[in-house]
């Protein structure tokens, strides 16, 4: 049986990343502070997250047959992420063009998605049936019912609820990560805290928002509503940081922390994250964040 405890379906990418005082204008030229290529995408940064939180953990999704469909094996290998499940495709390996802006804390990207997204292979399906969770993001959400996974059958499933789900079923998931604004966008008669009790009496699930900054809140039947704050840390910048708090949260719930240890310790885990100008190479270890931790009480 593989020892594998999370696997991780979605979006992996290779991005190239630039610091900027300030966006340019039309035709303007300004001094990046830095540019760096890391790899990127939704469930990929969560599968690196777990792994550096000790999570025995695989990622699913399609990469190139070229240079950073490589690199992106690369990367995974030296981070120890089970690689068996990954397709390859015959378009290019998904990639973004970020730029990040320190005046207005916020990015623009531009990205480059697979022509192609392949199915769920039958390795991938191997993993996921043995794990105790299935990570997934907009796009590998669409995977799971193609490949017969289903809540209730199987591991849990944890959603990374990004991008347009103003109506999507929060039954079909065990554990609905989805940010805020998504909530309002869902609940818009709701304060967060009617729209979270809403979505996790209705599903019989967990809910939890992320707040950016200001933390997060959850809730579910057995603790009801959970808030806890977020850290300050010197921020390069927030690229990634929502993927990192959904990897290290699904983490420190398979680690045996109480959902409002596991908030309060994720909502740290993604504040250090911050502290790259990518969405991985400050990802903290699970030494790390307990001595952050420490020197934060």
């Amino acid at each position: 049986m593989s020892s594998i405890e999370v696997v991780c379906v979605g979006v992996i990418t290779i991005d190239t990343v630039a610091l900027v005082d300030t966006y340019p204008d039309e035709d303007e030229r300004v001094i990046a502070k830095g540019i760096v290529r890391a790899g990127g995408g939704p469930a990929a940064v969560a599968a690196v997250t777990l792994a550096r939180l000790g999570v025995k953990t695989a990622i699913v999704g399609t990469i190139g047959d070229d240079a950073d469909g490589v690199e992106v094996l690369r990367i995974f290998a030296d981070e120890g992420v089970d690689t068996s499940g990954i397709s390859i495709g015959s378009s290019p390996t998904a990639g973004s063009v970020i730029v990040a802006s320190r005046a207005f804390n916020s990015r623009s990207i531009s990205t480059r998605q697979p022509v192609k997204s392949e199915e769920i292979n039958s390795a991938a399906k191997e993993l996921i049936q043995n794990a105790k969770y299935v990570h997934v993001d907009h796009v590998g959400i669409t995977k799971l019912k193609p490949a017969g996974i289903s809540r209730g059958r199987g591991p849990l499933i944890s959603f990374d609820a990004g991008y347009g789900v103003e109506t999507f079923d929060t039954a079909a998931v065990d554990l609905f990560v989805p940010t805020d604004r998504q909530m309002a966008l869902r609940h818009p008669a709701q304060n967060l805290e009617s729209a979270l009790k809403s979505d996790a009496l209705s599903a019989q699930n967990v809910v939890v928002a992320t707040q950016g900054s200001k933390g997060s809140s959850g809730y579910s039947v057995a603790t009801g509503l959970v808030t806890t704050a977020g850290f300050a840390v010197d921020v390069v910048s927030t690229l990634g940081a929502g993927d990192v708090f959904h990897g290290a949260l699904v983490a420190h719930l398979i680690q045996g922390f109480s959902l409002q240890e596991a908030m309060q310790r994720s909502n740290a885990v993604a504040a250090l994250s911050c502290r790259g100008l990518d969405a991985q190479s400050m990802i903290p270890t699970t030494l790390e964040l307990n001595a952050f931790l420490e020197a934060n009480k």
